[in-house]
């Protein structure tokens, strides 16, 4: 069967299979408006059209002036002035408005300190600057020494920290108990069964010392 967007047109019989859809309306470009013009937008229409017929009438060219450009291609100082006078308006925006001027940052003169914390000042002298290495060494014993012998600044409020008790504790290893330390307390004794779980215990030790059911009536059947 051909299909629409084949050259052979279809016959009758086919055209009840072969439909062609309208399509999809996308709506209006950005060129384009959604409704019929109101009051305001027919006055800017009117408006810009009385101004491009003034300008219209007012450049005029002759038959004589316009066979004389299409010859020669060359405008005169008067059209010259004309057409960049023209441009010079289709240029300028129909809505002009001043640039716009950021008001100044409002200076607060007082900070309010809303908790007891010192603000954070970075220590002068850190972070420390990064020791200057070499790029190759002549020997594995250089360059051991080297790394040995390099020292960094030791930051002063490092030196003046205390640290708190939390912070030792957590500093030390941590102790792993060994199961088969012997406890210096006492353990205590078992309690005795009662007379009901000591017969629960043994039917529970009966029945599992004893093979599935299934197998036990397969040995039956044998």
């Amino acid at each position: 069967m051909p299909c629409c967007c084949s050259r052979t047109p279809p016959t009758a019989s086919e055209y009840s299979c072969c439909r062609c859809y309208p399509t999809v309306y996308q709506g209006p470009t950005r060129w384009q408006k959604p409704g019929p013009m109101g009051r305001n937008e027919w006055a800017n229409f009117h408006s810009r059209y009385q101004t491009n017929v003034t300008s219209a009438a007012g450049t005029k060219v002759s038959d004589e002036r316009l066979s004389t450009l299409v010859s020669g291609f060359s405008l005169s100082s008067e059209d010259h002035d004309s057409h960049m006078a023209n441009l010079r308006r289709l240029s300028t925006p129909r809505w002009q408005r001043s640039k716009y001027i950021a008001p100044p940052k409002e200076v607060f003169t007082f900070r309010p300190r809303m908790t007891e914390r010192p603000c954070p000042c970075p220590e002068r002298g850190r972070p420390a600057k990064k020791p200057k290495v070499p790029c190759c060494f002549q020997h594995e014993d250089l360059e051991a020494e080297f790394w040995a012998n390099i020292r960094f600044p030791v930051s002063q409020r490092a030196l003046r920290a205390f640290p708190t008790m939390k912070t030792c504790r957590l500093a030390q290893p941590r102790k792993k108990i060994s199961p088969y330390i012997l406890f210096e307390e006492e353990v205590p004794c078992r309690r005795k069964m009662s007379p009901r779980q000591w017969r629960c215990h043994l039917q529970r030790l009966e029945y599992l010392s004893k093979p599935n059911f299934r197998v036990l009536a397969e040995l039956r059947r044998c």
